[in-house]
């Protein structure tokens, strides 16, 4: 009975290793990928001068992974990956990092609700979620007078952003196994997802 015992503890133990891994390797990959995509976004890679902004690929990876997984995207790293982003992108400091990270963190909240909705919803509820970024990032600028992209040009990113966000949820879910938690399923200490 002891060693029945001893061995349920060693596995349990086991995998509670494996979880905890995977978290820290999934929360390395996020960050890994958010510079990833920020040094993409630096390279001079296009030769002709198009109008057309770049939808927000690590602000969609964000808020993807919020919805899927929120343990892999803590507060703290996606206020880092926002903040390298505004630095790099010579953004305003700061204030983009705090919008997605109010933006994940209302997305975190409303994860556990929105397991079983369809993905419609969760697009809708993402995408508003973007729109409310751009507007508070858009008021904000005017409000302090500080020169801004033209609402057009706002605009579209945001309509571009929402539009790559199935594509993004797609390529996190099949390349790199970031899907919504099952039904019953447990984390490392064995609390319902």
């Amino acid at each position: 009975l002891f060693q029945c015992q001893a061995l349920s503890l060693k596995v349990r133990q086991a995998m509670v290793d494996l979880l905890t891994t995977r978290i820290w390797l999934m929360r390395g990959l996020y960050i890994w990928l958010a510079i990833l995509i920020t040094f993409f976004h630096l390279l001079p890679l296009s030769v002709s001068t198009s109008r057309w902004p770049a939808p927000d690929l690590v602000v969609a990876l964000t808020f993807a992974w919020a919805m899927r997984r929120p343990e892999y995207v803590p507060a703290l790293s996606v206020g880092l990956v926002a903040f390298l982003s505004d630095l790099l992108l010579q953004r305003p400091p700061g204030l983009m990092a705090a919008l997605v990270v109010i933006g994940a963190e209302t997305l975190r909240v409303r994860a556990r609700f929105s397991r079983d909705l369809h993905f419609l919803i969760e697009w809708a509820t993402v995408a508003g979620v973007i729109v409310s970024i751009a507007i508070g990032k858009h008021l904000t600028l005017s409000a302090l007078f500080v020169p801004s992209a033209s609402w057009g040009l706002s605009t579209l990113q945001t309509l571009l952003t929402i539009a790559i966000y199935p594509v993004v949820v797609l390529v996190s879910r099949f390349l790199f196994r970031v899907s919504k938690p099952a039904p019953g399923e447990v984390d490392a200490l064995g609390h319902r997802l």
